[in-house]
């Protein structure tokens, strides 16, 4: 008998709905349940993307591409980088977290580093830009770390449809 209690208990608890619990994102009543809408909170879409290096002014960056399946493409103004490729994920409401990387070459096209970016974004409440945190890890052609650039700071805005002024 005792050898069927615990699978029993086990599956009459499987059973039973699961309750929604708050988080520290809805607010300081962790004891009420969380009801933050999460319509439209994604990155999927193309973005203008700045960044300002610690200490320095924001400058025009990269275009970005989040796709809907947590993939993402960048392609960066700097000559000397290739295509940014990288992962996303939602972590909670409005937040995000990217890793991203890409290949460095010199004015001669000779390869000559990779690059990782590991970031935590927080998407605006209109869904129309979001600001956030990058860490930069520098390596070697053999993917040994060299340096890690911490504090990067990114602000972007999404891209809108825009229609032709004189359409015909």
């Amino acid at each position: 008998m005792r050898l069927y209690t615990l699978p029993g208990l086990l599956i009459l608890l499987s059973q039973l709905p699961a309750f929604p619990q708050g988080t520290g994102d809805c607010g300081m009543d962790q004891s009420a349940p969380c009801t933050v809408s999460t319509s439209g909170q994604s990155l999927q879409g193309v973005w203008l993307s700045q960044i300002a290096l610690p200490g320095g002014p924001f400058v025009p960056f990269a275009i970005d591409i989040f796709h809907a399946d947590g993939s993402h493409l960048g392609i960066n103004r700097d000559p000397t980088h290739s295509a940014h490729v990288g992962v996303w994920l939602r972590v909670g409401d409005r937040k995000f977290v990217f890793s991203t990387t890409f290949f460095t070459h010199d004015e001669k096209g000779v390869f000559n580093g990779i690059v990782k970016a590991r970031g935590v974004f927080t998407l605006s409440e209109d869904n129309k830009s979001y600001d956030g945190t990058v860490e930069r890890v520098v390596m070697d052609t053999s993917g040994n770390e060299l340096q890690v650039v911490p504090g990067i700071q990114a602000h972007s805005v999404r891209v809108d449809l825009e229609l032709p002024r004189n359409s015909q």
